[in-house]
């Protein structure tokens, strides 16, 4: 068989397996495909050519390999064998896949250095390299990144979302909450973006920035709007608290908080979720200000149950049921 016969047999036997049989024949046939190729560019382009034909692509196939071989564990393997055919025809498509897998191992530096060797720097380049500077400590290499990625795809809310990340590590609050409005108005409300933006708003309040309680009651209100339908609530009620405490009151904060009650029976109980939030600094807080009525008021939405002296509500749909009793 020629080299090219090797990748479009593998990849035709690939279409027809699943699980770790897929990543035993990639790993196979690359390595073989390596050793006897003596131009391997040509060859790996001719494979293509030919598998796309039928609908295939050596190129995605590479790509399901590398997502695929965290589940069953291989994925160095699945990294050597993908680098050393990016490294023999340095396609740009196999290196972005290597950096990839490099970045989500935890190699950062090697997801940096192979995403520093692809000439064609698209958008997806350089948010990667972005991350894996951010994820490495170097906040200011990873804003350069995604700002000149954005320049590029101002609608990826991800590299937006990990712009404000990059920001708030840096002490930007304000490049953060701008990015966060941005990555909101992309997709919608969600926990990750509510928390973040939770953070950037305490900030905001503790160094008495302009525009502080703009920015609290519009992070109050992105956790209102999704608390219903998340399952860790201890998280998101950790920060709704924070932001609470600076409303200035302890009367202020027992409603902003109580106001969690409304979603009553339509949300379950807070269970595991309060073991993992760190909600005993909260209580801390509550506590040096003495407000005790406030903590009990934290505590009864963490337990779903009504503060002290008052009685859960319940509906009905039926006349005479507890509701009007």
């Amino acid at each position: 068989m020629t080299p090219s016969e090797i990748l479009i047999s593998a990849c035709h036997t690939i279409a027809r397996q699943s699980g770790r049989e897929t990543i035993d024949t990639w790993i196979k046939a690359s390595s073989l495909f390596c050793e006897v190729s003596g131009n391997p560019l040509a060859d790996f382009v001719a494979a293509e050519e030919v598998l796309n034909e039928d609908g295939q692509s050596a190129i995605t196939i590479a790509s399901t390999i590398a997502s695929e071989s965290f589940e069953w564990q291989q994925e160095r393997l699945a990294f050597s064998s993908i680098l050393r055919l990016t490294n023999l025809t340095g396609l740009a498509a196999l290196r972005f896949t290597a950096a990839w897998l490099a970045f989500n191992m935890n190699d950062h530096e090697a997801c940096i250095a192979e995403c520093e060797k692809i000439d064609d720097h698209g958008y997806h380049v350089h948010g990667l390299m972005g991350q894996a500077y951010l994820e490495s400590g170097q906040p200011v290499q990873a804003i350069n990144c995604f700002h000149i990625a954005l320049a590029m795809n101002e609608r990826d809310a991800a590299i937006w979302f990990q712009l404000a990340k990059a920001a708030y590590v840096m002490g930007d609050l304000g490049q953060a909450w701008q990015s966060l409005e941005s990555c909101a108005a992309l997709v919608g409300p969600s926990a990750e973006i509510a928390v973040l933006q939770c953070a950037v708003a305490c900030g905001t309040c503790e160094g008495g920035l302009e525009g502080s309680a703009e920015r609290r009651e519009k992070a109050l209100r992105a956790i209102r709007q999704i608390y219903a339908q998340e399952a860790n609530k201890g998280l998101l009620l950790v920060y709704a608290s924070k932001l609470a405490i600076f409303s200035g009151s302890e009367q202020r904060f027992i409603e902003e908080i109580g106001e969690f009650h409304e979603f009553g029976d339509k949300k379950a109980a807070v269970d595991a979720s309060i073991a993992s939030a760190d909600i005993s600094e909260v209580l801390k807080l509550l506590q040096k200000k003495g407000w005790y009525r406030g903590a009990a008021c934290l505590l009864s939405v963490l337990t779903n149950e009504p503060p002290r002296g008052q009685v859960k509500k319940t509906s009905t749909d039926e006349p005479g049921g507890p509701a009007s009793a």
